[in-house]
């Protein structure tokens, strides 16, 4: 296979850079073959340095499955609505107002919905210059580390995921009465299997999963609280510390992520993002 690019593992539990390859431009047969392969290694990719209309941005993500849209369509990009805005700019109209940042908590995107998406794009356009890192954590090392009594009880459970739920409450829009129908709570194993690597990953995060089925519910939050205790253990996890036209491209399958703050609200934070694809595998 012929490529245009060089992949750069990060040396840490999860991630890679892809170097030399300009977004802007329509990818090959085999650049896109290569990364889609390089995304399951490595389950998240920094492509540094680009600079992409919203149509760019869009067009690339639909490299890897078609575009599920947010809930939230009024922070939709008014030049491509297969795009959503991630801003503390209030003037801009895009931004949050909400008591803390947006996905100030560790989350697996869009888990609450019946079919979650397969990855997710994030691409900065402005940053502050110190703080607002993103901090992603590998699913399979998290899973695969527990204790095998623990992962065979797991393999048996199964949690409810809910948008407004968890522990990012008060980082949340509040939704407006057609946009609560359209998100209904969902239920999905806490263990899932990949269906394209065929690995185990634990699936449950702070930020969506409201219970454990059919378990006490005060058993159930000290489980949940042992599962994410273990699954923010440095040794699961990359930092990334974000440079305008930084875009990151993740496996939510086998992720989540939280944003970290440690900026002043009077600094510029501006990114794009999207989510791809949502074919369900339990």
């Amino acid at each position: 296979m012929d490529v245009s690019f060089t992949v750069k593992p990060s040396g840490a539990a999860l991630g890679a850079e892809v170097l030399d390859l300009d977004l802007a431009a329509p990818l090959g047969e085999d650049d896109s073959a290569a990364l889609r392969k390089a995304l399951l290694q490595h389950i998240l990719l920094v492509f540094p340095g680009q600079n992409l209309t919203p149509a760019q941005a869009a067009q690339f993500c639909r490299n890897f499955g078609p575009i599920t849209r947010h809930i939230l369509d009024q922070f939709y990009h008014p030049e491509e609505a297969d795009l959503c805005i991630i801003s503390n700019v209030v003037e801009s109209g895009k931004g949050r107002t909400t008591a803390r940042m947006a996905g100030s908590y560790w989350h697996s995107d869009l888990s609450y919905l019946a079919e979650p998406v397969d990855a997710s794009m994030l691409y900065a356009i402005e940053v502050p210059q110190s703080g607002g890192d993103t901090l992603f954590a590998n699913m399979y090392d998290v899973f695969e580390t527990l204790p095998e009594a623990v992962q065979t009880r797991l393999r048996g459970l199964k949690a409810v995921h809910n948008l407004m739920s968890g522990l990012g409450s008060d980082a949340k829009v509040t939704l407006t009465d057609a946009q609560r129908l359209k998100v209904p709570v969902a239920i999905h194993p806490v263990v899932r299997r990949h269906p394209e690597t065929g690995r185990d990953a634990l699936y449950v995060n702070p930020g969506f999963t409201r219970r454990i089925e059919g378990m006490d519910a005060a058993d159930g939050e000290v489980l949940l609280q042992e599962l994410y205790d273990h699954a923010a253990q440095e040794r699961f996890t990359y930092r990334h510390q974000w440079r305008p036209g930084d875009l990151t491209l993740f496996d939510g399958r086998a992720s989540m992520h939280t944003a970290t703050g440690g900026y002043t609200s009077t600094e510029r934070r501006t990114l794009w993002r999207a989510f791809i694809g949502g074919r369900y595998a339990a």
